[in-house]
């Protein structure tokens, strides 16, 4: 749950999940800052994992239920081609359960509102079938040892070859497992720098400083953050343009 009284900055760090969102007030804009990057608006609606960094950038006064969503969760509910994308709200929840869920943002019963959503999400969810079980079961253990895991080790733990997990991932999640294993190690990088919560811009930027100036290997740094030390480079420059923070 959000809810904001003024403009403010939030950084959707790319972590291998979706997000069910609904909204109410001031519409937000999503910024992403690629040179190539577009604005689009931060509408209702399912969206699927990010591929990179975006910035979420509220513009008033606004209340905002989001569920983030299980990795496989959209694989469970049938909703595929979403990545960097979002799909409308009635495509997972029926028009009176999201009539419902925004007369209770409207009231103030967020907890009703993520509830109704929830309930909406696993009713139309279908059951989970024998592949699915046991990628879960692959998914489990990369979040718990956040992504750290080579496919190698990750498909014998599994009982399964890497070409298996490969299929899976891309069928299951919409993306290539490496994608995936880089989103969660960046994602689990960023909340170990700045903490549980909405992640500022200037947090991130700070982060991406302190550790391009701990001189890490290059090697290393790819295996931890699941970006190169251009990429984590180039990152910050973007963060902070955008931002307005002076140079390193």
């Amino acid at each position: 749950m959000a809810r904001t009284t003024a403009p403010a900055l939030e950084v959707l760090l790319p972590d291998g999940r979706g997000l069910l969102q609904l909204e109410v007030a001031t519409p937000a804009m999503l910024v992403d800052i690629a040179p190539d990057g577009v604005h689009r608006p931060d509408e209702d609606g399912i969206r699927g994992p990010a591929a990179r960094t975006n910035v979420r950038e509220e513009r008033g006064p606004s209340v905002r239920a989001g569920v983030q969503l299980h990795p496989l969760a959209l694989a469970r509910l049938q909703v595929g081609g979403v990545v960097d994308s979002t799909l409308p709200l009635s495509s997972v929840v029926g028009p009176e359960d999201a009539a419902r869920a925004r007369a209770a943002l409207l009231a103030g019963d967020d907890e009703s509102a993520v509830h109704l959503l929830v309930a909406a999400l696993v009713a139309r969810a279908h059951p989970i079938d024998e592949d699915l079980e046991a990628f879960g079961e692959v998914i489990a253990t990369l979040d718990a040892q956040r992504g750290l895991l080579p496919p190698p080790e990750i498909a014998r733990a599994a009982e399964v070859t890497v070409s298996t997990l490969h299929r899976w991932s891309v069928r299951h999640l919409g993306v290539d497992l490496a994608q995936y294993l880089a989103a969660v190690r960046f994602s689990a990088f960023v909340r170990e720098a700045v903490g549980p919560g909405p992640v500022r811009p200037s947090d991130v930027v700070a982060a991406l400083r302190w550790y391009a100036q701990a001189g890490y290997p290059p090697r290393e740094v790819e295996r931890f953050t699941g970006c190169t030390p251009v990429e984590l480079r180039r990152l910050e420059e973007r963060l902070a343009a955008f931002v307005g923070a002076p140079p390193a």
